[in-house]
């Protein structure tokens, strides 16, 4: 019978390798490059610190159908490593910067937010 000592290694769980993609460097880059107001916000949206999900929300954007609708200033547009478009926007009513999912932003007309 052999005697050792038996070691025990750190494993990552799911959720801290997932929020790994939360704080890349690349979610900082956020230039306004766009200068129109027919942005609006979903209502409900959430604003996350990156664009992916399970990022942290830092805020809501309330809009569409809502009575008490929220400003929004769109900057730019990225898509992250799941093929998915967001948008860097800042809610101008409350003061919350982030990341929105694309789609949950609407416009009235065919702008489309330039690449950050």
């Amino acid at each position: 019978m052999a005697v050792g000592t038996l070691v025990f290694a750190p494993v990552a769980t799911g959720t801290a390798l997932a929020a790994n993609h939360c704080h890349r460097p690349k979610w900082d880059v956020h230039p306004d490059k766009v200068s129109t107001g027919s942005f609006r916000w979903g209502n409900g949206t959430a604003i996350r610190t990156a664009g992916f999900t399970d990022c942290t929300i830092v805020g809501r954007g309330s809009g569409r159908g809502s009575s008490a609708s929220q400003g929004i200033d769109v900057h730019c547009l990225r898509t992250n490593d799941n093929n998915l478009d967001w948008v860097y926007a800042r809610n101008t009513s409350i003061g919350k910067a982030g990341w929105a999912r694309a789609d949950a932003v609407y416009t009235n007309s065919l702008v489309i937010p330039p690449r950050c």
